[in-house]
This record gives C-alpha cells, structure tokens and sequence, in this order.
C-alpha cells in the first residue's frame, strides 16, 4: 500500500475533472498528452444531467428512491414508504462497509455518468499506465451536494441532520468505490473531493454551518479513500478558511492560487503546520478564464515564484514548500471553450515540464 506520508511530488501537475467536450475519447487524449504524468479521469458535463457534478454521484440514491431524479433531484422524504426507501440505502452502506463487492458496485456511476471513468479505465486496460506515476480521481463534496439537492420543500438537503447523513455515506462509499479500481493499476491515487461549497463557511449567509460538522463530513469521507490505500484531496476553487481542511484528514489542498492567492498567504502558520505532517499544497495557478489567453508559462511561473516567496516571508519552509507542491488549473474547464481549455492544459503542461526538469 502507498505511504503518503513522505510523498514529494515536486509540481507534479494534474487536472481538476471536468472538460468541454462531448466525447470521452477526445477528452482522454488531450489529458494524456499534457498530463502523462498523473493523468485523471474527464467529467463531461456537456453529456447532460447524468452527467453533471451533481447527478454523478446519484445513482444509488435514486435507485433506492431517496431521490426522485437526475434532473431536479429531491429527497422523497413525502414518501409514504420513506422509512423503507432509507432502510434500503443503508443496508447497502453496511454491506459496502462491510466489504460486499456488489454492494460496493452500487455506489458507482450509471454506464452514462461514468462514461469519462470507464474509458479512462479502458485505456489504463488496453495500454497500461504509460509514464503515469499518479492516477488522479475525483467526486463532488458533501456541502456542494447537500446545498444543490433539496427535499420537496426546496430546503437544501446539507440543513436535515438524516439527508446530511445520507449524502455523506453515499459519497463516502463512491470514494471508496472509486479508489479501489484505480488502485488496481497499481499506482498511486490521488482521490479530490471537489466542494466549492466549503467557501461559505464563516459567511453571513451560512451562520449555521458548523465547523467540527464539517470536518466530521469531510473526514467520513476521507476515510472511504484511505480505506483503499489512497491520497485524499480537497479542491475549492474560492477564498475559504483553509484551516478546515488543514485539520482533517485531507492530504492535498487544491486552491485557486490565480485570484485567491491572499487566502492562503494569510494563514502560512497553519499552513507550514500541515506541511510539517506531509501535506500537500496543490496550486490552481492557471486561470480557467479568459486570463489565460495573456499569460505563458514563464508568467505564470512568475507569478508562483512570488507567491512562494510571500509564503516564505511568512514563516513556511521553501524547501518543504517546494517538495511538497502540485500544480492544476484554477478550476474544472467543463463550462470552457475548447479552444480555452486546450490552452490551459497546455500552459499547464508547460509549466510543469519546467518545473521538474
């Protein structure tokens, strides 16, 4: 089993998921060829509901009837037969949990929702790993999903203690899932769990999130991945505190370091602490935006440089901050230009090249 306690991955680059295009095939050849290093599955939003970032990870819930469809989905608790449609959902959690490979299986994708996933693993089947040294997988987060899924009411789900409860197993089970066929091709995976939704802890608008709630969540769900040797990451491509995921069992923290970078620099104590027990810090440096249209690989080298810098001014150890550091885009490109998000992963991959050569 991998040891990422005192993995080094020294701008290693990777993507966030998502990318524009309508074909899978078209999408796997554009990360391969900029990220042969650690190359990740594409989510193909452009697919339809199934899917998005939100009905990927549906599909045992709608099968068990907790949730009512991919398009608007909505807890059923209305339901006459709700108790017996929860009782369901988690019979198949405690028969994942306890290692039932069937009950595992139905936390996946629909042949559709994975239509990115499975061709990812079918080229890892028919060509192998190539120069991969990582194999980067991804899910949505518990407060992302939970504040986009509604019960009939249209009150976000992430607010009812059993619904909460319910994503968070879900997605915990997926990630396991997940990890677990990734892990068969007998490399590192990095497993991110995507939750832009974090940011809105500490805002007026979310007074009622709680802060040892969200942990607890994000850590259920990190557990799923460790559970089959994997590295849990975090990606939230806004400012937040980064604390929340600094004192988890998170070990790679995924942030927009292109507009966002203050976030991070005002917390560099905590953030050399993190270091100090092996994490990670993976730098969004590249815009998804139209921005990338005006930088090159040397400016946006620049531009990490000084950030660098800034963080070592502030008390972070270079050499650890330099060994311990991935590069992404800021965001997913799923809602790009082809055009755009081609030049995004190829500034990335430019940048990465001159990094770990």
């Amino acid at each position: 089993m991998f040891d990422s306690s005192s993995w080094q991955p020294r701008f290693l680059a990777t993507g966030v998921g998502s990318l524009p295009y309508a074909q899978a095939e078209t999408a796997l050849s554009q990360i391969w060829k900029a990220l042969p290093q650690a190359p990740h599955w594409p989510q193909l939003p452009q697919l339809g509901a199934e899917s998005s970032f939100v009905g990927q990870y549906l599909k045992v819930l709608i099968e068990t009837g907790c949730i009512g469809g991919f398009e608007q989905p909505r807890f059923q608790v209305d339901a006459p037969d709700w108790t017996e449609r929860m009782a369901h959902f988690y019979e198949y959690y405690l028969h994942a949990e306890a290692g039932d490979p069937n009950a595992l299986a139905e936390f996946g994708f629909t042949p559709e929702g994975g239509l990115g996933f499975n061709e990812f693993c079918d080229v890892l089947d028919q060509q192998g790993t190539q120069e991969a040294l990582l194999l980067k997988g991804q899910l949505s987060g518990p407060v992302t999903l939970g504040m986009q899924i509604t019960d009939p009411n249209r009150k976000a789900a992430y607010y009812d203690d059993f619904q909460r409860d319910i994503l968070v197993k879900s997605l915990r089970c997926h990630a396991r899932w997940q990890t677990k066929r990734l892990a068969q091709y007998g490399l590192p995976v990095l497993m991110s769990i995507d939750d832009p939704g974090l940011y809105a802890y500490g805002a007026s608008t979310h007074l009622t999130l709680d802060r040892t709630i969200l942990i607890e969540n994000i850590n259920e769900v990190a557990e799923g991945i460790l559970a089959e040797g994997g590295i849990p990451g975090a990606h939230v491509c806004a400012g937040m505190d980064w604390t929340l995921l600094f004192d988890s069992k998170i070990r790679v923290v995924n942030f927009d370091a292109y507009e966002y970078m203050t976030s991070m620099a005002v917390l560099a104590e905590p953030l050399e602490r993190f270091l100090q027990k092996g994490g990670v810090l993976s730098w969004g440096i590249v815009p998804t935006s139209v921005k990338a249209w005006g930088e090159s690989a040397a400016s946006l080298r620049e531009r990490l440089e000084t950030n660098i810098k800034e963080l070592t001014k502030r008390g972070v150890s270079e050499d650890r901050l330099r060994s311990q550091s991935m590069l992404t885009p800021s965001c997913g490109t799923g809602t790009l230009d082809i055009e755009l998000a081609e030049r995004i992963y190829a500034l990335l991959q430019e940048l990465s090249t001159s990094y770990r050569d």
